[in-house]
This record gives C-alpha cells, sequence and structure tokens, in this order.
C-alpha cells in the first residue's frame, strides 16, 4: 500500500501546534483487508512511512466480539495480545497505536484522530455534548467519557452502529469526551473540510480566548524558586518558568485555580502528571513538595505560585519542552471550556486508570527517550 498520502496527511496536521503536541494523536489508511496505523511513541509531525504499523483488518475485526476476561487488567492484557497479534509479517518489531481497534470500525479510507485545545473546550465543557448537538445536529457522534484503548473501541462500536441506524449512514465525526476528535473520509480533501467545518463551527462559540501576553513577577526572587525547585525535583533537575496575563490570573488563588485541579485529557497526564502543585507560599516551598511527593508517590512536573505563575520540572530540555506544552494547552482548554458550561475534568477513577495503565506508560517512556 502506498503510504505517502497517509505521510503527509501525518505531516500536515502533526505540525500544527493548535491540532497536535507532543505524542498525541494518530492517523490511518486502508482497505479491505489491511490497515496501516501510527506507530506508538512515533510523533505525526516527523512521521514516515517507517513509523507506521501495518494491521490485518480481519483479526481485528474479531476482536470486537471476543470473549475477553471481565477484569480489567486481564482484559487489557488478553485484547494487547491479540492486538499484537493482529499486525502483518514485518511488523513484529513495532506497537501500533492504542486506539488501533477503533480506527478499523471506520468504512473510511483515512482516519485522523487528534486532540486540538479548541476542540476539547467542547469535550471537557460542562455543556459539551448539548453544545454540540447544537452545532453538529445529526453530523456526529457523542461518545461519553470511558476507558480507553478495548473499552471504549466497544463502546464507539455501539454508538456508531446506533448512528448508522439512525440516519441511513456512516459516521464521520466522532467527538470524545475529555479527549478529542475523530474525523474519517475517503480522501484527504474531505478530512480537511471535516476539520474547518468543526473549527469554524467552534470558534464561532467563542466570546473568550486565552490571553497569553507577557506579565511580570519579582525575577529575582523567581530565579531563586527555579534553582530550589529544579534542586528538589532531582539531583539533574531544571525548571522553567511561565509568566502571562491568564497563567497569573489562574494562580491568583486556590478557587481560581479550580479549573487546572485535575486533569482535562490523557495526554495531560501522560506529559504532566495526573495533579499541579499549586501554592500562595513560595517561603513553604519545600513542605509543599514534600507533601505533594508524600501525597501522590512522585514530584509534580508542573508546580504554580501564586504572583508568579507556572515552573516547569523536568530532568531534560525536551522533557520540560513537552510537558510546558501540554500545561499551556490544559490552560488554552480550562478558558475555551468557559464557552461551553465550564470545565469538566477527567474523573478520579478514569485519572487512576490512566496513571497506571501500560499502554500510556510505554508512551510516556518513549517520550523521555
Amino acid at each position: 500500500m502506498n503510504l505517502a498520502e497517509l505521510v503527509k496527511l501525518s505531516n500536515d496536521y502533526g505540525k500544527n501546534e493548535d491540532y497536535v503536541l507532543a505524542g498525541g494523536g494518530n492517523t490511518s489508511l486502508k482497505d479491505e483487508r489491511e490497515m496501516y496505523i501510527k506507530g506508538s511513541g512515533t510523533t505525526l509531525a516527523t512521521i514516515t512511512e517507517d513509523g507506521f504499523v501495518g494491521m490485518d483488518r480481519a483479526k481485528l475485526s474479531a476482536m470486537m466480539t471476543a470473549d475477553y476476561p471481565s477484569g480489567d487488567k486481564e482484559r487489557e492484557a488478553a485484547s494487547l495480545a491479540d492486538m499484537m497479534a493482529a499486525r502483518l509479517p514485518g511488523f513484529e518489531e513495532k506497537r501500533p497505536s492504542v486506539e488501533t481497534t477503533l480506527h478499523n470500525l471506520f468504512p473510511f479510507r483515512l482516519i485522523l484522530h487528534i486532540h486540538p485545545a479548541l476542540v476539547n473546550g467542547l469535550t471537557c465543557g460542562q455543556e459539551g455534548e448539548r453544545i454540540a448537538a447544537e452545532l453538529f445536529p445529526g453530523e456526529h457522534v457523542w461518545i461519553p467519557l470511558s476507558r480507553p484503548g478495548y473499552v471504549l473501541s466497544l463502546l464507539c462500536r455501539k454508538k456508531l452502529a446506533e448512528y448508522k441506524a439512525k440516519h441511513g449512514k456512516e459516521a464521520q465525526i466522532l467527538l470524545l469526551q475529555n479527549h478529542g476528535i475523530f474525523v474519517a473520509a475517503d480522501t484527504r480533501e474531505e478530512i480537511d473540510a471535516l476539520m474547518t467545518h468543526v473549527i469554524g463551527q467552534l470558534n464561532g462559540r467563542l466570546g473568550r480566548t486565552p490571553d497569553f501576553s507577557e506579565a511580570s513577577c519579582d525575577m529575582e526572587k523567581a530565579e531563586a524558586l527555579k534553582r530550589e525547585l529544579a534542586a528538589l525535583y532531582s539531583p539533574n533537575g531544571k525548571a522553567e518558568l511561565l509568566c502571562n496575563r491568564e497563567i497569573l490570573s489562574l494562580t491568583a488563588s486556590k478557587s481560581a485555580f479550580a479549573p487546572l485541579s485535575a486533569a482535562f485529557t490523557p495526554d495531560h497526564i501522560v506529559y504532566c502528571k495526573a495533579e499541579f502543585l499549586y501554592t500562595e507560599a513560595p517561603d513553604l516551598l519545600d513542605v509543599k513538595f514534600t507533601e505533594f511527593m508524600d501525597k501522590n508517590g512522585y514530584a509534580p512536573k508542573i508546580v504554580c505560585i501564586k504572583g508568579f505563575g507556572a515552573f516547569i520540572l523536568g530532568n531534560t530540555e525536551k522533557e520540560i519542552a513537552t510537558s510546558k506544552a501540554l500545561f499551556l494547552d490544559a490552560v488554552k482548554i480550562a478558558v475555551y471550556s468557559e464557552n461551553f458550561g465550564g470545565p469538566l475534568h477527567m474523573t478520579p477513577e478514569l485519572i487512576d486508570f490512566i496513571t497506571n495503565w501500560e499502554m500510556e506508560a510505554y508512551r510516556q517512556k518513549v517520550n523521555q527517550g
């Protein structure tokens, strides 16, 4: 199968930070027998033909009616084993995207799955489902909050079948609560048209957008805090400060920080951890840091301090750059969600599941190099 079309689609959307950040999102191209999908741990912006994994569609389809164990760990392990067994010859050393079975559900050639902040302002909004029905009447399928992987594929299979029975056609837009969007079509032109339509409708609902204009703080004190946080994080720790009007507003008080008090999507957990540290007492930073670690079992990657903004922590420049991008994405979602009923976070149960999920742990490991 010629993958040039798929590579170009992936690169074009992957290089646009309004659509894709870090290793997020995935794409696929299929015919009746085979599907080629982005490999786990690759990035859309830079992926080449070697980054895709060839899959046997018949074997993937058989997974949808397989009798897997009811327990979470046992079911995910069994379905993962079957997904790996569905790789075509020559792809045994590659790991397909976690959403491979979901891609296979669509009867269209091309699939684009991305996590734009604007779209997630809707999917992470308290009234997102209702407003989506107003903006895209008869055009989309809404998927309520769900565990990722095989369970999500089963839910999408059910919802897609219901849509087809009701509307007499296949759905081409799938909106996943606290996750992102799938668009499906037979041509690149249709994919672009669908995304242009979705973004246009959402832009039409915006009353406020993030204010990332520069802001000032006590830079001498900020430098001291950076050194302290880097040392607290690890022996090789580094820290970078983000200070703009939006972040200062969100860190002005504990109540103002509420929109950032929990994770919006799996990507934020993977790259920024499940929780940020917020404090109004920089002079007690070592105490607050230790309390956070005792509570969560890990060091915070994002430390938000009233009057200063957000400090991004990590061991490498790449790690910090990725966490910075995803934190700013969370800020955008928090602001955009104001236009869709206010912020709606993932549930504690789902956050815990993602935190401990083997597939996401693999993706995080690849990102850290």
